[in-house]
């Protein structure tokens, strides 16, 4: 790489990312709260300190507030599906959009007694990016939304809560041999994909029909998937 484009990095990633607050203190209390393996099982690492993430090859940026909204390590396959689907990285969603797939997950496999349903999702919510005024565009430049006319459809849940300088919190661990895409210098670009929709047709109807929205109550299925934090591979 030219000197000339190096800086334009450099110059980029500072303005893209915070320095990390993410330390060894702070890795330990996700551990003790039964959210994170140790450091020697979990393969993870604290750039203390560091103005931008610097991941080697093996390894991904994650947040720590992704893991207090259902994250684990390996990448549950769904999750993997739809980043590999919008072609965005890990560290481009916002952890509101974490708790929203992982909930979905939970919801069809304990409630429903399915798979997850990449066209069910794809029918209930569609990808944009953040507001243009402030932030970053890389890290949590993207969040899931809950499509027009499905809030009465799907779990009435607060998706979108405010978060105070999660973006602060990265650090770096290793996911060897995995396919999750971690381009920490990556802008993005909106894509057709991100909004197209599944006709209403076939399973996705069949499915909107199956589950009775109404007897769900939103809240209490978070609450029920963050206790169990059940994520089969």
């Amino acid at each position: 790489m030219a000197k000339s484009d190096a800086k334009k990095r450099a110059e980029m990633m500072a303005n893209e990312w915070k320095k990390s607050q993410s330390n060894t203190r702070s890795l330990n209390d996700l551990i003790e709260m039964g959210l994170l393996h140790n450091q020697e099982l979990g393969g993870w690492r604290a750039p203390e300190g560091e103005s931008y993430p610097d991941p080697r090859a093996g390894e991904i940026v994650v947040f720590e507030d992704y893991f207090k909204r259902g994250f684990g390590i390996l990448v549950h396959p769904f999750l993997q599906g739809l980043l590999l689907y919008y072609e965005i990285g890990i560290c481009n969603l916002h952890p509101n959009s974490i708790l929203l797939v992982f909930t979905f997950i939970h919801l069809c496999e304990a409630y429903v007694g399915i798979e997850s349903h990449f066209d069910l999702f794809r029918y209930l919510f569609y990808l944009r990016k953040k507001g243009a005024v402030g932030g970053s565009k890389i890290a949590g430049g993207v969040y899931l939304n809950l499509r027009d006319g499905m809030k009465n459809r799907y779990l009435s849940c607060p998706w979108n809560t405010s978060l105070t300088e999660w973006y602060k919190r990265f650090y770096i661990r290793e996911e060897p041999g995995s396919a999750t895409f971690c381009d920490v210098g990556y802008i993005l670009e909106k894509r057709v994909n991100w909004i197209d929709r599944p006709e209403y047709t076939g399973q996705v109807s069949e499915l909107m029909g199956l589950i009775d929205w109404s007897r769900l109550d939103g809240p209490g299925v978070v609450r029920n998937f963050l206790a169990r934090r059940v994520m089969p591979c």
